[in-house]
């Protein structure tokens, strides 16, 4: 009696093992292309979170921008320092001297450097070349500087906004800040009293 034993040949065996191998090759090509692609989204979504927090934070800290008679904000075109009562690191509401800078980047790109009480937070590259900011008074007018050289203004008062100008491209993007307090120390007419 001749009886037949089950199981795979040696050439059944080869071809399983190399149809195993080509389909491992296959899936690790598509997890290497789909960790690329995913480290690209993540850059880009990056990009867009930093700009948007960038954005963001300029605009709080220039709409809690606080008048005083011995606090002064003092700006040019490449920054300013103030007091403002949304700082990014102190307390919401407790007034600390903040400062926005321009400058140019290792890369000869255009950086933000934000500092707050006298010290450097952070530093972000920002879109766009030419950048500049400009000071706006209330009806409208822009000053390269602040406070204005006409002296229309007192010295301790705050513009009405606060611009970043930025060239993307051929297109002027301006960044448009207002300052939503007082943009005038209030006026005491007796001195040092205390308001009740």
């Amino acid at each position: 009696m001749n009886r037949t034993r089950g199981g795979f040949t040696l050439m059944e065996m080869l071809v399983t093992l190399m149809l195993v191998s080509l389909a491992t090759m296959l899936m690790f090509q598509m997890l290497g292309s789909y960790r690329i692609a995913r480290e690209r989204v993540q850059a880009q979504a990056g990009g867009i979170d930093r700009r948007a927090l960038f954005q963001g934070w300029f605009r709080d800290s220039v709409h809690g921008l606080y008048a005083a008679p011995d606090l002064r904000f003092v700006g040019d075109a490449r920054g300013f320092t103030a007091v403002s009562l949304n700082p990014l690191y102190a307390p919401a509401g407790s007034p600390s001297g903040v400062a926005w800078m321009l400058r140019e980047g290792e890369d000869g790109g255009t950086q933000v450097a934000y500092a707050e009480d006298g010290r450097e937070r952070w530093v972000v590259p920002i879109e766009g070349a030419d950048a500049r900011l400009a000071y706006l008074d209330e009806d409208g007018k822009e000053s390269p500087v602040w406070p204005p050289a006409r002296g229309l203004v007192k010295p301790e008062a705050l513009p009405a906004m606060v611009v970043l100008w930025r060239r993307v491209g051929e297109v002027d993007d301006p960044l448009v800040a207002a300052v939503l307090g007082p943009l005038e120390p209030p006026l005491r007419l007796y001195g040092d009293e205390e308001i009740e």
